[in-house]
């Protein structure tokens, strides 16, 4: 039986991801053959900074993800995140081309490139995804799906989320230099949105917020079209240095404390109950409060979320997503995140999980959020998905001639 192999890597500050999955003709769900996790190296909030311990770190997640699938790779999607991405917004304007007024997906097409050319171009910067937020159509708009209708005039309105062009060749090279061959990148929370988000959730208005290692980055849906996205530069491991200071220990120590007792509600905990440092390090003999670890958790977190209200007030959505807010990354773990997110936010919160028959365990879904969506998102797009935002959606990075460009760029 016909089968299509997908694979996936998620390049994060903690750990590196591979997964491969299959898709058999006839079959509407994927499986999963193999998963290869690798503790991250030479990355630090999402940007590569080693090119040598990064291609090794890569290497050792492919190689896993080879030994556990018994396949032999050679093509990725690449799962792109980190502090270097930023987001804009452009419209264009076409005359649709048929005599007879019907807007076909080519006029579509047209309309987005026209919004390309109005996006001012930095040579720091890359597209990475040119999204359509909504249409109009001569004075009609909130159109969604224009194809099939009538007029004399198609107008869209893009989301653009752009990358650094430095990051990029630095990233395509050490996957190129780990064995495999980039077919695509995605950005990392539209990945994950693929794993975690249901249509119901991306119809009534969601933010998908993912706090990992480095950064916490977001993607906000409505009317189930991708509206806003970001990321912010705070992340667990920013947690764990000021945990370091505050309590005058080694960060890898710091992070064994957070992962013990860490909790982002200091309130309720009870006053007296301490943390010796001997449990951890044996020739200490200071002791700390439980809940001044908590304080210290709880501020950064409230940082996070301060930056993320001014985000949606951008798009007119500050405490405005029926949805709410649904959380991944390793940060999302921490014991009293969702009460705090519900206060800061003023909406509702959930933790996200792929679904279960796509990894072997609930813990292990959870924290392949991102590397299962950039599967889907890669079988959507072999599919050709007609009829919504996905089909009209540029990928400026994975034309041909750029691939092309940026491998010779390798010695």
């Amino acid at each position: 039986m016909a089968r299509t192999i997908f694979t996936a890597l998620d390049i994060g500050t903690s750990t590196i991801q591979t997964v491969v999955a299959e898709k058999q003709r006839g079959e509407s769900s994927l499986r999963i053959l193999g998963i290869g996790i690798a503790p991250s190296s030479g990355v630090r909030r999402g940007i590569v900074v080693d090119l040598d311990d990064a291609s090794g770190a890569i290497r050792q997640s492919v190689q896993e993800a080879e030994r556990t699938s018994g396949l032999n790779l050679k093509s990725v999607c690449v799962a792109v995140g980190g502090s270097h991405i930023s987001v804009a917004y452009s419209k264009g304007v076409v005359a649709v081309s048929r005599a007879d007024g019907e807007i076909s997906p080519e006029d579509v097409r047209r309309a987005v490139a026209a919004a390309e050319t109005f996006v001012t171009r930095n040579p720091n910067k890359s597209i990475l995804h040119m999204i359509p937020r909504d249409f109009k159509v001569d004075s009609e708009a909130g159109v969604k799906d224009p194809i099939g209708m009538h007029g004399v005039r198609l107008e869209v309105d893009t989301l653009i989320i752009e990358s650094s062009a430095s990051f990029l060749k630095n990233l395509f090279k050490c996957v190129e230099v780990s064995g495999l061959s980039v077919q695509d990148y995605v950005f990392a929370p539209l990945a994950a949105s693929y794993s975690v988000l249901s249509k119901r959730q991306r119809e009534l208005g969601v933010m998908l917020l993912d706090i990992g290692a480095g950064v916490a980055s977001f993607i906000v849906f409505e009317e189930g079209v991708p509206m806003h996205a970001g990321v912010v530069p705070i992340g667990g491991n920013l947690i764990t240095n000021d945990v370091a200071i505050g309590f005058r220990t080694h960060v890898d120590v710091a992070e064994r404390i957070k992962l013990a007792y860490g909790s982002c509600l200091p309130n309720e905990l009870p006053k007296r109950e301490n943390i010796r440092l001997a449990e951890f390090v044996p020739e200490e003999t200071m002791v700390f409060s439980r809940r001044e670890l908590a304080e210290i958790i709880e501020a950064r977190m409230r940082d996070i979320f301060e930056l993320l209200q001014k985000e949606l007030k951008k798009i007119d959505r500050k405490q405005l997503l029926p949805a709410g807010v649904i959380l991944i990354g390793g940060s999302s773990s921490l014991p009293g995140l969702i009460e705090l997110t519900r206060k800061e936010m003023a909406l509702p919160v959930e933790i996200g999980f792929p679904p279960a028959t796509e990894a072997p365990d609930e813990h292990t879904a959870a924290s392949l959020a991102t590397s299962l969506g950039a599967i889907h998102w890669q079988e959507m797009h072999d599919q050709q998905v007609s009829a919504s935002w996905g089909a009209y959606h540029t990928n400026a990075l994975s034309k041909k001639p750029f691939v092309r460009w940026l491998r010779s760029l390798l010695p």
